[in-house]
């Protein structure tokens, strides 16, 4: 789906028919804002051939699936970012692909999900006038940071899996929750994977040589680029906890492990004494039925008393 915004010299536009936008971003006081919301390969195609982008855009754009990155075209930029997105019920971790365009007058948005702000500023007349106010480079700095102000909360919750998978590891550590913290682990690398050449794209945005952010601009980047490097830190300390989960896992079934075999022990050295006088006088008695013979009752009290002596003493030692 196709959104355009255009701030005129008097006015704001919107939704202007795609025939009016090349006429529009000729006048270089205009300033477009060209939202494409899974776009399909036609609508992508379009605004390409109004705009003049390189084929190799035009593909990425419509395939996807490309890591962060910032390339100069000449005539306009091409950035890759990612989204965070951590589902309340799956509980896994997914970072779409948004993808920006940025050229002298105009900057164009392309996402395959739902981005609630990019609707908002979209939307509401207050943030659509504060966005495309202070050129393309200011309208490039609001999207992208309230992208990685989205970050955050996502990073809070996967803080709270961590902390209730912790409670689980130590109340009931069954083997279901192996899985999960293999899944969470790799939810670690992905993110990492994603946020970590997003740092290096906002070094590069932010050099003076670039020309995509104007000086009085500088200073607004480099607060994202902070923001990105927190993001890095909680990312950290989530790869630290999910290690530490792990091994409170294996320590605990090891612990658990441990009292079976205990127990285990503790039962067959009870039954050791016992098999060695049945085996030993078993044979001896020779009135029949068993319980007629005198010595019959004599071995059971000695086999009882052994087994007592036994139990008292291991559960003295604490090992029962």
């Amino acid at each position: 789906m196709l959104h355009t915004r255009v701030r005129t010299q008097s006015q704001i536009v919107r939704d202007v028919p795609p025939e009016q936008l090349h006429a529009l971003a000729e006048d270089k006081a205009n300033l477009l804002w060209i939202d494409l919301e899974a776009p399909n390969a036609d609508e992508v195609g379009l605004i390409a051939g109004i705009f003049g982008w390189s084929p190799l855009t035009v593909e990425d754009l419509i395939k996807q699936g490309q890591r962060a990155k910032l390339e100069d075209f000449g005539g306009y930029t091409y950035l890759v970012m990612h989204d965070l997105v951590y589902g309340a019920e799956a509980k896994r971790v997914e970072t779409p692909e948004v993808d920006f365009v940025i050229g002298d007058n105009y900057v164009a948005s392309v996402h395959y999900h739902q981005l609630p702000h990019v609707n908002e500023s979209r939307e509401v007349a207050q943030h659509l006038a504060a966005l495309l106010a202070n050129g393309p480079d200011y309208l490039l700095y609001v999207l992208i940071d309230r992208l990685v102000d989205g970050y955050f909360p996502a990073l809070d919750d996967m803080h709270e899996a961590v902390e209730d998978l912790e409670q689980s590891i130590i109340s009931d550590p069954g083997p279901h929750l192996l899985p999960r913290i293999f899944e969470m682990k790799r939810d670690a690398v992905t993110l990492r994977r994603v946020i970590s050449p997003q740092m290096e794209v906002f070094s590069r945005l932010t050099s003076p040589g670039f020309g995509v952010v104007t000086e009085p601009h500088v200073v607004y980047f480099r607060d994202v680029h902070d923001h990105l490097i927190r993001c890095m830190e909680g990312l950290d300390t989530y790869r630290d906890l999910m290690s530490g989960a792990l091994d409170a896992y294996l320590s605990n079934v090891s612990n658990r492990m441990n009292e079976v075999m205990k127990r285990l022990t503790v039962l067959a050295a009870l039954f050791l004494p016992i098999t060695f006088f049945t085996g030993l006088l078993g044979m001896n008695l020779r009135v029949v039925p068993l319980w007629q013979d005198n010595l019959f009752w004599v071995l059971l009290v000695i086999m009882a008393t052994v087994s007592a002596m036994q139990l008292l003493y291991f559960r003295k030692k604490g090992w029962t």
